[in-house]
């Protein structure tokens, strides 16, 4: 039986938010950020299937079942034979999982989701926009992996094997955390990892739930919107910005957008014109 929703810990200082995430084993916690704290953890594939679905249903193609795991492979295979064109350095063709981390990182729907082995980083993604109450997901890996040892055995190419064919194979839901053998400098810069579902059609929060993990190994931390400017202030104090987590020209421009938040040069002073 599927365990419930995950818990939500509403944090309204930063003190609070510090208690919950310091003194945590690196690299046996990971952290994702998420700008609205209503989202769910859903891919970017799983949401293209939904969006395909719907817009399928107002054209009136509702009755025709659609094969999302096919639906993901066609996009693989075509990636695949394009990248050459535009890149010179690619994962080794049997290495899907790079593969999708790849496509990942160029804006493709895949069934990973992006988390990081730092908190803060996590929160720089989390407070980055918007201005609603925004979220951190916090997720004991070590206690994801013990499960998955228990049940498949400590031999990861077991997991490995099931991964990409859940629903072919009829497999037990479950979630896989990985760092891609063909890495990168924004990965690298964000302490990043990914974590994957081994079916297209079930969201990573469906997945997580079917682990029945303790409150302490699986939680949601709500930030209040009132908390986002002094937490972006930290963050740049901390050196945590869009320059430094998206190394080269694109995160320097990134980082333009917030300059005007903090930059008092931009404040208008008193006798300026309106």
């Amino acid at each position: 039986m599927s365990s419930p929703k995950i818990k939500e810990i509403h944090v309204d200082t930063w003190d609070e938010f510090k208690s919950h995430v310091e003194g945590k084993h690196y690299r046996k916690w990971i952290y994702r950020g998420q700008s609205d704290s209503s989202w769910s953890l859903e891919s970017s594939l799983y949401r293209s299937i939904n969006d395909a679905k719907a817009t399928r249903k107002l054209g009136g193609k509702a009755s025709k079942s659609m094969n999302e795991r096919r639906h993901e492979e066609i996009m693989l295979e075509r990636f695949k034979s394009c990248a050459h064109l535009y890149l010179s350095h690619l994962p080794k063709n049997h290495d899907d999982l790079s593969w999708l981390s790849l496509m990942q990182h160029h804006g493709a729907p895949t069934r990973l989701l992006d988390f990081s082995f730092s908190p803060y980083i996590a929160l720089y993604f989390a407070l980055e926009s918007g201005s609603e109450d925004a979220a951190i997901y916090c997720l004991n890996h070590h206690s994801l992996k013990v499960i998955d040892d228990q049940h498949f055995g400590e031999s990861r190419k077991e997991v490995y094997s099931q991964l990409m064919y859940g629903e072919e194979n009829l497999s037990e839901i479950f979630l896989f955390a990985f760092e891609p053998e063909f890495s990168n400098q924004r990965l690298i810069a964000q302490q990043g990892l990914f974590v994957a579902t081994n079916y297209v059609t079930y969201s990573h929060e469906e997945a997580l739930r079917e682990y029945n993990m303790g409150d302490r190994d699986a939680y949601k931390l709500i930030i209040g919107s009132q908390l986002r400017y002094e937490g972006l202030r930290m963050l740049h104090q901390m050196n945590i910005t869009s320059g430094t987590i998206y190394p080269g020209l694109d995160g320097f421009c990134k980082s333009l957008h917030k300059l005007p938040v903090f930059d008092s040069r931009h404040q208008r002073r008193v006798g300026d014109e309106a």
